[in-house]
């Protein structure tokens, strides 16, 4: 089974873990973020043709759309792009990107958390590029293991989590490998990130592997509301613009 797909189940999205105990009460957080992505795209291209690459219940990608992009999406998890298809109405395909046979057509194409999740990041960059137009756009955000969270965490940093992360990137990795693809650093920066108080406790009791003290660190966030998004604290957590050169 191809890993991407695998990893992707309806238990990565309501299990807990290393993925989320319920990722559709991300919903208002994810939006936003895909909002401000959607903002910062426009800065450096007009808004058109856009692919969300992993887009799962579309959240991210309706923020995009929300900006002013012609955004589309593929996912591998039927669950979650049905879900985009349903309640947005969005053209989300159950798809992998090693079946993506579009040429040249994107202004922009967005990988947001997924890159780190590809046994052939190279290969899955080289499909973007080539479904991307000359001078468009690639936004790929993922986890910096050269972070000073990293560091301290070690094995229980929450994204050293294999089977389901394969890569862990720094932004010198990014260039390095975007730079063999033929494409040009724009900009780069962390990431404002929220997240719900059940994923924040279900990330902690993970990277403590459920542990006295990841319960008591988790436990302790139990005061706050559930329907209440929290900050994410760590440096951890990148952006980068990317732009084809031909």
């Amino acid at each position: 089974m191809n890993h991407v797909a695998s990893i992707y189940g309806d238990q990565y999205f309501f299990g807990g873990g290393a993925g989320y105990p319920d990722y559709l009460a991300e919903a208002n957080t994810l939006r936003d973020r895909g909002r401000r992505y959607g903002r910062l795209l426009r800065r450096y291209r007009p808004c058109g043709a856009l692919l969300d690459v992993g887009s799962a219940a579309g959240f991210i990608l309706q923020g995009l759309c929300d900006i002013g992009w012609h955004g589309e999406g593929i996912e591998p998890n039927n669950t979650m792009a049905e879900h985009a298809r349903r309640e947005f109405g969005l053209p989300v395909k159950t798809s992998l990107l090693e079946e993506l046979e579009d040429v040249g057509r994107y202004d922009a194409v967005t990988m947001i958390q997924v890159i780190a999740h590809f046994v052939d990041p190279s290969d899955a960059l080289r499909r973007v590029a080539r479904a991307t137009k000359v001078g468009g756009l690639c936004l790929i955000e993922t986890w910096n293991w050269r972070s000073v969270a990293a560091r301290i965490f070690g094995r229980a940093w929450h994204e050293y989590s294999p089977p389901s992360v394969v890569h862990w990137f720094s932004p010198e990795r990014v260039v390095r490998l975007a730079a063999d693809l033929n494409y040009e650093m724009v900009s780069t920066g962390k990431v404002s990130k929220w997240i719900g108080r059940r994923h924040a406790q279900s990330l902690i009791r993970h990277a403590f592997d459920n542990s006295r003290i990841g319960d008591a660190l988790a436990n302790a966030l139990s005061v706050i509301p559930s329907n209440v998004a929290l900050p994410y604290p760590g440096d951890d957590l990148f952006w980068m613009l990317l732009r084809k050169h031909h």
